[in-house]
């Protein structure tokens, strides 16, 4: 008998919860440029004087590895964007910054080894706000385990 209220009050709170979350529109392509800029760096040496009681799986030394930041270049935006927030996987905000036009923004993602071993963050999304605060729409940019670059879902080749 329980069980059968639940499931009823779960009937009818459900479908309210899912409709009030609208999903957040990808930004048109047009609106944006972005810049895949793939540099070679070192990998910093580990730090002596900490001691870490995790096993980590980095790579470390003076090795020369793939790096990724990519650029991107906003300037056909509608007077309605008001600002713009960059959020990792982890839900962790990066930068809010409000949109002066012609906007640029370099998104630091990593050494390229370490994004497809999920080592560091290796997805984020740039969210567009309103002045009332409310999304507009978004960009979305993952790495894939075997190192496929997805833009808004779409594949941009392998890093």
């Amino acid at each position: 008998m329980c069980d059968l209220r639940i499931f009823i009050l779960l009937a009818f709170l459900l479908p309210a919860n899912v409709s009030a979350q609208d999903p957040i529109p990808y930004e048109p392509k047009e609106n944006f440029r972005f810049e895949l800029d793939y540099t070679f760096k070192t990998r910093p040496p580990p730090d002596t004087d900490k001691v870490s009681f995790v096993e980590s799986n980095t790579p470390r030394g003076s090795q020369v590895l793939p790096y990724l930041k990519v650029k991107f270049e906003f300037s056909d935006f509608d007077v309605k964007y008001f600002k713009y927030k960059v959020q990792n996987y982890s839900g962790s905000i990066i930068k809010t910054r409000k949109i002066r036009l012609p906007e640029s923004y370099v998104l630091d993602m990593g050494f390229s080894d370490d994004l497809k071993d999920r080592i560091t963050s290796h997805k984020y999304s740039i969210y567009f706000y309103e002045k009332s605060k409310k999304a507009i729409s978004k960009i979305d940019i993952e790495v894939a385990e075997n190192g496929d670059l997805f833009l808004n879902g779409e594949f941009h080749g392998r890093i």
